[in-house]
């Protein structure tokens, strides 16, 4: 009974986790094409991240005074207009320093997010109406200052390798068996949510074959490590801001998580436990972790 309720609760995290990753995934893309509208002047991304009732105001620093001065709204209307007047213009940019998003809190309707723009800081309100996630309301303060940059958020999705051919002992890089195949498999579907920017594996078929599947849903071409440089200052800074599947071995699984977060937190796996998913999120000098486990 015990073992049942647990598996219960360990299915209700994952799905909590997974469905509050999907949310938070198309808020970022509904928060990119905001950005995007007004970057581009693309008025039908604007369109699709813009309710009709879009409330938006402001406050401008006057360059004398340094005191913030409040500026007109913008409603929906005019903030087409606008989009549309960039790109008539030739004022559209490419940017990336002044560009980032967050997504600070989200409740089961309701949502908020912050926007690093060329204008400004905007603090975003954004509702859920047939599961796409829109603007409502925005308040920004202007012009851009270098203090509103963040730094990204970086999130590991650490897993051992599924089941493993056993019928040869001598055999020491087998691959894996049928249900080890399916788990590989099971693995891209339960992480179909999260967009991976990279995915790292031991250079042994059971830890390759394991990544394929997730990778191919990627379009990611699988980057092989060495276990015994884990967490190494190159890997962390080619990773920094990114989503990363890293897949290993029951030593070098947890040993790996407990180098990214500079502590000694979790054992070994056991032999017969291929289901940890370990997560762990860097941001500034804030780092935390979390395990599911997935049968």
């Amino acid at each position: 009974m015990k073992s049942f309720l647990l598996s219960i609760f360990l299915s209700f995290s994952l799905f909590t986790s997974a469905q509050h990753q999907t949310d938070k995934t198309q808020i970022e893309v509904t928060l990119n094409n905001y950005i995007d509208g007004f970057y581009q002047g693309d008025t039908l991304k604007l369109k699709a991240a813009l309710k009709p009732r879009l409330y938006k105001f402001g406050y401008l620093k006057d360059k004398e005074t340094g005191t913030y001065k409040y500026y007109q709204d913008l409603p929906y209307d005019k903030a087409l207009t606008l989009a549309q007047r960039i790109k008539n213009q030739g004022m559209t940019r490419t940017e990336t320093e002044m560009r980032g998003v967050k997504v600070l809190e989200i409740a089961n309707h309701i949502a908020s997010a912050r926007v690093t723009g060329a204008w400004g800081l905007d603090y975003i309100l954004l509702s859920k109406d047939n599961g796409k996630w829109m603007i409502e309301q925005v308040i920004w303060e202007g012009p851009f200052l270098k203090e509103y940059i963040e730094e990204k958020t970086t999130t590991y999705y650490l897993i051992r390798h599924a089941e493993k051919d056993r019928s040869d002992k001598t055999n020491r890089n087998p691959h894996l068996t049928e249900k080890g195949l399916k788990r590989a498999d099971n693995w891209s579907n339960v992480l179909k949510d999260v967009k991976f920017d990279a995915i790292y594996s031991t250079d042994y078929n059971r830890t390759k074959e394991t990544a394929l599947p997730t990778a191919k849903a990627n379009n990611l071409e699988i980057k092989l490590y060495n276990p015994r440089k884990m967490a190494s200052k190159e890997f962390l800074a080619n990773t920094k801001g990114k989503n990363v599947l890293v897949v290993g071995h029951s030593n070098t699984t947890p040993m790996f998580v407990n180098a990214l977060l500079s502590e000694k937190k979790y054992d070994m796996i056991a032999d017969n436990n291929n289901g940890n998913l370990y997560i762990v999120t860097i941001t500034n000098n804030s780092k935390s972790s979390s395990v599911l486990v997935v049968n």
